[in-house]
């Protein structure tokens, strides 16, 4: 059966859920009280682990295959994304404080405004969403190597 990406990302998030699903079921049914019963075999859980963890990494690397004509791109969306979270950081605050101690008034100004740094970021997110529906696009048009 040929996925497309868009299919095949959607697969990988569903055995990341199986693999996290599988990894609290061992933790939680190796070490039991003596004399209760085990819900799962940790044995079973795994050789199970080790399986899908094997066909995870198999899909993963399909997929990091299949979007090299975009890695690129994939790469400067995590950085802008990182960018912006950044940017939403900075301290825009004008203000006045005076010393406890003694009692010097000492007054903030800003290179960029509150204003100025909105804009900034409304550009960088508007370039996200450019290249988030780029890849979206890229995803549902492109089949997995």
């Amino acid at each position: 059966m040929s996925l497309t990406i868009a299919q095949a990302l959607k697969e990988k998030n569903k055995k990341l859920e199986q693999l996290n699903k599988l990894w609290k079921r061992l933790g939680s049914n190796n070490s039991i009280v003596e004399g209760t019963v085990r819900e799962y075999n940790p044995e079973e859980l795994l050789a199970q682990l080790h399986q899908e963890t094997a066909a995870f990494v198999e899909l993963k690397t399909r997929i990091h295959n299949s979007c090299s004509d975009v890695r690129d791109k994939i790469f400067r969306l995590s950085e802008l994304k990182t960018f912006v979270k950044r940017l939403k950081t900075v301290n825009t605050s004008t203000r006045t404080t005076r010393d406890r101690y003694e009692g010097l008034v000492q007054k903030y100004e800003v290179f960029y405004t509150e204003g100025a740094m909105d804009k900034i970021i409304e550009k960088v997110e508007l370039e996200i969403e450019t290249t988030q529906e780029f890849l979206d696009h890229y995803n549902h048009t492109n089949y997995l190597k």
